[in-house]
């Protein structure tokens, strides 16, 4: 007895819905993953900055409350003369920060600056000698950061004559050129560098909140602390170490053409607030607005370990346009950041 059996399948209009529902789903939940992604990256890097922030605490305890010092030669001759305060390597050179703090966390291997990074003259140069870069300090690094290669512009040669990286087995050549290393981070000069040019005022302002004005040019300026966080004024909102660097590989390179002396640089992981009308960090970065990266993480938002050691995200809340650039850059944050460690004279 024959049986009318029929086969069910979907219709070519159904099966058409149904990748248009997926499609439609797709296109709802990747921007959500990507967002949950990057802010889970801005999440690591807090914690890799507050890693950084528990070494410069065991290395403050070990040097009588002392961050280490990033300065010049000249510098390392006016804040300690003998080399008894801070970190050297074997041949006297002052160890940059990034490696001090990587032996401060107990990374083995960080004896000299080459242990930690090469000595290039520009961006371009020190990715093509990006192999000899050590990857032993993670912690200097953000997750989110596209570039990684950085300069913190000090240990740098002075007039005296000492020579920088002198006996580097990666570079037998004269010494010539900044250090170069895996660097996401930038650290405040006024909190840890020195005096290195006595016949200047000081590069360290106070500043008339009524008559904003550039603090280099008030005789009665402030010295920089040498890496004595005590006398910083209100540790707690002064800037030690933040986010810092090219959002992107095109812009280090741009960076190269415009040389350190350029106002807009940005190839020197050094926040100062030297040529800023104000001590917060919106101030410096309308001064110095290729410095510190806008587009690392969302919204604008970097991370920042303060003078106190404690560890915090802060957003932009206020936008500007510095003169002399195409594009904005936070010129006021939900929390105070300050660079500048003194207390502003009031109005």
């Amino acid at each position: 007895m024959a049986t009318d059996r029929r086969r069910s399948a979907f219709t070519l209009v159904e099966l058409l819905v149904v990748i248009s529902i997926i499609a439609l789903l797709i296109s709802i939940l990747l921007p959500s993953l990507q967002s949950a992604r990057e802010q889970a990256k801005m999440v690591k890097c807090l914690a890799h900055v507050r890693g950084m922030a528990q070494a410069g605490m065991v290395f403050a305890q070990d040097h009588n409350d002392r961050f280490q010092l990033a300065t010049s030669a000249n510098g390392v001759t006016v804040a300690d003369k003998d080399h008894t305060r801070f970190e050297y390597s074997p041949n006297g050179e002052l160890l940059a920060w990034p490696a001090a703090l990587a032996q401060a966390s107990g990374a083995r291997g960080f004896v000299n600056n080459w242990d930690w990074g090469v000595r290039a003259q520009n961006f371009t140069d020190a990715k093509q000698r990006r192999q000899f870069m050590s990857e032993g300090f993670e912690l200097a690094t953000c997750p989110s950061d596209k570039v990684k290669i950085a300069t913190p512009f000090y240990p740098l040669n002075g007039g005296n004559g000492q020579l920088q990286g002198q006996g580097d087995p990666k570079n037998p050549l004269p010494p010539n050129g900044n250090y170069w290393g895996l660097l996401s981070y930038g650290i405040n000069e006024d909190l840890v560098g020195a005096q290195d040019n006595p016949t200047a005022f000081p590069p360290v302002f106070r500043y008339n909140r009524g008559r904003p004005r550039i603090g280099q040019q008030r005789p009665d300026a402030g010295d920089r602390l040498e890496g004595d966080l005590s006398k910083a004024f209100d540790p707690a909102t002064v800037l030690l170490i933040v986010d810092a660097g090219a959002d992107s590989e095109k812009e280090a390179i741009a960076n190269d053409a415009q040389g350190n002396a350029a106002r807009k640089d940005g190839i020197i992981n050094l926040i100062i607030s030297a040529q800023a009308v104000g001590p917060f960090l919106g101030d410096a970065m309308q001064s110095w607005p290729q410095r510190i990266p806008t587009k690392r993480h969302p919204k604008g938002a970097v991370n920042v370990v303060f003078g106190d050691f404690h560890g915090q995200t802060v957003r932009p809340t206020k936008f500007a346009t510095p003169p002399g650039v195409s594009f904005e850059v936070p010129a006021k944050f939900n929390s105070v950041v300050r660079v500048s460690p003194y207390k502003p004279f009031p109005s």
